[in-house]
């Protein structure tokens, strides 16, 4: 059986860790990918923007979630504030390896990443409850050189609304 196992990194420094610890266990260069993201637009907070994401990342999430439209929304979003390190093997217990790596290097609980914008009970699900040793994911998935991810991906932020209490309020005057 086939393995994409991906797991996100707050900082390019964590990413770096992860993938020197892959090289270290032997992965090659061309088993694994590392994946910056970078952000344009202003935005208040987490909760107050939508993003655009290049064609290629999206293909890359309906790829690997199929139909579920939950875990793609979560790792898009979180995928806009995370290096990610994606690593494809045939092997299980390589792709434990790997996930154990990650997370030793500082992978992060995608739903607790995502709480401030995903926190109703449409994204409530048994993988919502992630532990620290299953923060990297493995994936039953082969490897698709049509769905890799850029070496940069980058988001277009804009913001969802009003940032001020005063912009909603709109004119009172009365004619």
């Amino acid at each position: 059986m086939s393995y994409t196992i991906v797991g996100m990194f707050p900082t390019n420094e964590d990413a770096d860790k992860a993938s020197n610890k892959l090289d270290n266990a032997g992965f090659a260069k061309e088993d694994y990918r590392v994946s910056r993201y970078s952000t344009s637009g202003s935005h208040e907070t987490d909760a107050e923007y939508d993003y655009e994401e290049d064609e290629k990342t999206t293909g890359f999430w309906n790829w690997l979630f199929g139909d579920d439209e939950t875990e793609k929304q979560k790792y898009s979003y979180a995928g806009t504030k995370s290096n990610m390190v994606t690593v494809y093997t045939d092997d299980l217990e390589r792709a434990e390896e790997a996930r154990d790596i990650m997370n030793e290097q500082g992978a992060v609980n995608v739903t607790d990443f995502t709480k401030d914008r995903y926190n109703n009970e449409e994204f409530v699900s048994p993988d919502n409850n992630l532990t620290a040793d299953e923060r990297a994911r493995i994936i039953n998935k082969a490897k698709n050189d049509l769905y890799f991810t850029e070496d940069t991906r980058t988001y277009s932020l804009t913001n969802r609304g009003m940032t001020s209490d005063m912009d909603s309020m709109g004119n009172r005057d009365t004619f």
